[in-house]
């Protein structure tokens, strides 16, 4: 008899621990959007140089934002994890001597950033947190010719590799044990703003 209730007891005590674990929620998914200003100035700041060099003149300059996807696992006040991000810059290339555009460049970055939060303040909703993050940029390098002579200079497509980091000291999310919001604001290759939504589970 003894020995039946010993069981019962640790079916209950499991289930109520099972119980326990699934609304802990301790995984979260985030989906962000950055303004990736410093990542498309680097970009422009590099393909400047280079127009110092070769006396070439560049137009349209143009850089999306960068779209993040998140992962992090929540460790009391501190979470570890990593973000994947990814954005586009494109500019157009003038040769000297040439009057119009010889050829369109095209970068595309795909950053991968592993990161640690640390929780400040948790009340109620609202949580105040910091962050720091440091990978690699993975960028590949594309030109199009636009005329001939553009045609007869243009440069074979390259990946290249490159250290990245953002920290972000300032970050704000709202929400409940499901679904929430967050704003960061920091300095990095992302740029100087992030916003998105994060679902737990």
């Amino acid at each position: 008899m003894n020995l039946k209730l010993i069981v019962f007891s640790l079916c209950v005590l499991a289930s109520i621990n099972l119980a326990k674990g699934q609304t802990d929620n301790r995984n979260q998914i985030r989906f962000s959007v950055s303004d990736g200003l410093t990542l498309s100035t680097v970009d422009i700041l590099g393909t400047g140089i280079s127009d110092a060099i070769t006396g070439g003149k560049r137009s349209d300059q143009k850089g999306t934002l960068l779209y993040g996807l998140g992962y992090r696992y929540s460790l009391n006040r501190f979470k570890v994890g990593a973000d994947l991000g990814f954005a586009r810059s494109s500019s157009k290339l003038t040769l000297t001597g040439e009057s119009s555009p010889s050829i369109k460049e095209k970068n595309l970055n795909f950053l991968v950033l592993p990161t640690a939060e640390f929780v400040y303040l948790r009340k109620g909703l609202f949580e105040m947190y910091g962050s720091a993050s440091a990978g690699i940029n993975l960028s590949r390098h594309t030109e199009d010719a636009l005329t001939e002579a553009g045609r007869k200079n243009l440069s074979k497509s390259d990946l290249t590799t490159s250290f990245i980091y953002q920290v972000n000291p300032i970050g704000f999310s709202v929400g409940n044990d499901r679904i929430g919001g967050f704003v960061e604001v920091g300095l990095g290759s992302k740029g100087f703003l992030t916003a998105g939504l994060s679902l737990k589970f």
